[in-house]
Formats: structure tokens, sequence, C-alpha cells
């Protein structure tokens, strides 16, 4: 679902770091919390909670930025 949406698209980028930890719980075993993760995930796309206004662009600093 989230592939559905544009590259840049705020809603996308949340939903695609909810399943990327949905996947890192999973490996540990925390199903529970791997579903919880993929629930947000689902919730993000379906809902578009958050979009950008013309003109505006997410920066994702790295951790030495």
């Amino acid at each position: 679902m989230a592939e559905e949406l544009p590259p840049d698209h705020l809603s996308r980028y949340f939903a695609e770091r909810h399943l990327h930890q949905a996947k890192v719980e999973a490996g540990n075993g925390e199903f529970d919390e791997c579903l919880e993760m993929a629930a947000r995930a689902s919730a993000e796309v379906r809902e578009r909670r958050h979009e950008l206004l013309p003109g505006e662009k997410l920066k994702v600093l790295k951790p030495d930025e």
C-alpha cells in the first residue's frame, strides 16, 4: 500500500519506517509489537496522516548531522 503513494509523500515515509520497525521486532521475536507496527503502517497509508504543503520538503538528518 505504501508503494502506491509517491516516493516523496510524507505518509509513505512514515509507513515505511513503521514497516522497517515491524521487521526488526519480528526478527527479535516480538510478534505483538511487529503486528502493532504493521497496523500503524496500514493506518498511516489509509488515513494519510502526514502530508506536506506544496513547496515543503522533508529533510531527514543523518546521525552525524
